[in-house]
């Protein structure tokens, strides 16, 4: 019969890839956030300094930057050459066939530029220091979270695992796919006392620990509902005391 290891055996690549992905983006997102709040000094400088002028289109190209290859699209360009000598060019529009984007050549658009560089745009930047710091606040919220599950629940159960494995197989543990035969003396039982089920389930175990001390603790893995029912209804489960934590060791049949 085919059985499910539960516990410390438990393997987590998976989800403990997931908690890395999902870190790393929530990480992103907040070093975007705050930048983009950093940034509302160069929007106010451009709003309040900006020039407003009439650009000239003067040729069309092939939007070879286009991710959809299938789909053909025309760049018009716009120049402005100012009194002081700066050219000012950009993007002016995107069409989906060339004749469009030729027949535009020699118009005029109105656009904005920066007498102070070569910046410009057709559209008026706009500031908001207030929303920009409100959306950094949101976006900072997750990240102690999930820096907690990566750095708690990934990698220190992981190593902590590793840790109590060695204590119950020794070397053997390298290959989890054989059954090892314990080490004496390093399982011991323990009793399930409580389970609370969320997305998520969580063990509490009554014990006693490497230095005969009676311990009632929550298990600092987490379970899946399957997992949790099944241990609720074993009760008594085998247990890895280890420094002031404990492994649950058990097995249960993967069709049940």
């Amino acid at each position: 019969m085919d059985v499910k290891d539960i516990g410390i055996k438990k393997n987590r690549v998976l989800i403990s890839a997931l908690l890395i992905l999902v870190a790393l983006a929530f990480i992103i997102t907040f070093i975007f956030m705050w930048w983009e709040y950093a940034s509302q000094d160069k929007y106010k400088y451009y709003s309040e300094n900006v020039i407003e002028v009439e650009a000239t289109i003067v040729s069309y190209s092939y939007d070879y930057s286009s991710s959809n290859k299938e789909k053909q699209n025309w760049v018009t360009i716009y120049e402005y050459e100012s009194e002081w000598g700066t050219v000012y060019k950009g993007r002016a529009a995107v069409h989906t066939n060339e004749s469009t984007a030729k027949a535009e050549v020699g118009e005029k658009i109105k656009i904005y530029i920066d007498p102070n560089s070569d910046w410009c745009d057709k559209h008026l930047p706009s500031f908001n220091y207030e929303r920009a710091l409100r959306v950094a606040i949101i976006w900072s919220i997750p990240v102690p979270i999930v820096l907690y599950l990566l750095i708690y629940r990934c990698i220190y159960r992981n190593v902590m695992n590793k840790k109590i494995k060695k204590k119950v197989y020794g070397s053997a543990f390298n290959n989890d796919r054989i059954i090892h035969t314990p080490l004496p003396n390093t399982v011991t039982q323990g009793e399930v006392t409580k389970v609370v089920k969320w997305v998520v389930c969580y063990v509490k175990v009554k014990y006693q620990d490497e230095n005969g001390l009676a311990r009632e603790k929550w298990a600092r893995s987490w379970f899946t509902h399957k997992e949790a029912k099944y241990l609720q209804q074993k009760k008594t489960i085998n247990i890895v005391p280890y420094k002031s934590t404990y492994g649950i060791l058990e097995e249960m049949s993967a069709k049940k």
